[in-house]
């Protein structure tokens, strides 16, 4: 099933909540529609909660950097990524480390809603 989402406004933070199958073209449309719900809002916090049918390809992950770059997220972007599941988290956390490596995100993966919800507050 193809990569699906509901992008929202509740208390200041766009939530995001995904699942099916992700790809390059699906990954970018998700992150271009998030910045421009980031930018219609005036709000610069993102929860994020995925639940893809298997975890992200390893070029999938590393093609964030692209796709950041290309959608608009910026460094002023606060993002707190949420996945229960033990096998996709660990691409996820492959995602994170490319894009805090390189300088261009603030951003969190965790397994857990609450700790998710508490360091996006947290400045």
């Amino acid at each position: 099933m193809a990569l699906h989402y509901t992008i929202d406004l509740e208390d200041s933070t766009i939530v995001v909540r995904g699942g099916g199958t992700a790809d390059k073209e699906s990954i970018t449309q998700l992150w271009r529609e998030i910045v421009a719900a980031c930018d219609q809002h005036s709000c610069l916090y993102i929860l994020g909660f995925s639940d893809l049918d298997k975890p992200l390809s390893i070029s999938n992950a590393f093609d964030h950097q692209a796709i950041f770059l290309e959608a608009g997220v910026t460094i002023d972007h606060r993002i707190a990524w949420v996945d229960e599941n033990p096998e996709s988290l660990r691409m996820i956390q492959l995602v994170e480390s490319v894009l805090l490596n390189r300088g261009l995100a603030n951003a969190r993966v965790f397994s857990d809603e609450f700790e998710a919800r508490r360091w996006l507050r947290k400045h």
